[in-house]
C-alpha cells in the first residue's frame, strides 16, 4: 500500500513554472468542461439545444438540394 501512496505523492516545491502553468491550465479546462456539460445536459435547456440536433444533416440536405436544382436547370 505504501508503494501506491508514494507513486501519487507530489513534491510541490520541485515544480517548475512550466509545471505550474500546466497544472492551472488543466484546472481551468476541466472547470470549463464541467460548466459546458452542466449547461448542455440540463433538462431545462433541452428545447434550446433540440433545434441543433441534426444541423449537420440539414446542411448536407441544403447542399444536395442546391446541386439537384443546378442540374435541373441545365
Amino acid at each position: 500500500m505504501n508503494e501506491v501512496i508514494d507513486f501519487f505523492r507530489s513534491d510541490w516545491d520541485a515544480m517548475t513554472s512550466t509545471d505550474w502553468t500546466g497544472f492551472w491550465l488543466l484546472l481551468v479546462i476541466a472547470a470549463i468542461m464541467v460548466v459546458i456539460y452542466v449547461v448542455t445536459l440540463r433538462p431545462s435547456n433541452r428545447d434550446k439545444f433540440e433545434q441543433y440536433r441534426d444541423f449537420v444533416n440539414h446542411e448536407q440536405d441544403r447542399v444536395w438540394d442546391r446541386e439537384s436544382n443546378n442540374e435541373r436547370s441545365k
